[in-house]
């Protein structure tokens, strides 16, 4: 099980203090950083001699892994192993016909799933962690979510369809879940993906 360092503990205790169940600015938008030579890390070549990670109700196609974010999540009811903070894969969609780009990093076994969704538009963008289930539970509220950090380096300011995205993010937030446990997002790590566009039927 992977340990809270201090540093962080202490961020919790004050944003707490702050009251962030009363806040959600996952709305916040923050410039993203640029950096061309991205595709050229070391980490990148790793990652190509790992096989892809996929949910549920995708088929696999032979693709090398798309994701290597570490995503942890500490709270009263959430168990972390470091063996699976790098379960994921990424994926970027323009829905519709929407100019705002979504780049999702997470996983789901059909049933329930969770990661981090970023969303990018005019250099800028907004990330927030996410967890669904299919379990409907009575009382449950809407979470809130306040950002700590957010931190977002692309290799291109600009994507369209069809265009290989590289990426590198930094999360760290607080969340009120639905079930009213307090939990901390924490991520970080690189990601790639192909842009591509999603209909949505009305």
């Amino acid at each position: 099980m992977k340990k809270v360092s201090s540093a962080l503990i202490s961020m919790f205790i004050a944003f707490l203090a702050l009251g962030c169940n009363s806040t959600d600015n996952t709305k916040q938008w923050d410039d993203a950083h640029l950096d061309p030579g991205l595709p050229e890390k070391v980490i990148y070549g790793e990652m190509n001699t790992r096989e892809e990670i996929y949910s549920f109700f995708e088929k696999p196609d032979g693709s090398k892994r798309t994701s290597d974010v570490a995503y942890f999540r500490y709270g009263k009811h959430e168990k972390q192993d470091a063996a699976f903070a790098k379960l994921n894969n990424c994926r970027a969609y323009y829905y519709s016909k929407s100019d705002t780009l979504s780049i999702r990093i997470g996983i789901s076994d059909g049933f329930t799933g969770q990661g981090l969704n970023i969303r990018y538009k005019n250099k800028k963008f907004n990330a927030a962690a996410y967890q669904f289930t299919d379990v409907i539970i009575e009382g449950e509220t809407k979470p809130l979510q306040k950002v700590i950090h957010q931190k977002l380096i692309l290799n291109k300011l600009n994507y369209k369809v069809g265009d290989s995205l590289f990426g590198r993010i930094e999360l760290k937030s607080i969340e009120i879940n639905d079930q009213g446990d307090t939990v901390l997002n924490v991520a970080n790590g690189n990601f790639r993906t192909k842009v591509k566009r999603m209909i949505i039927e009305e």
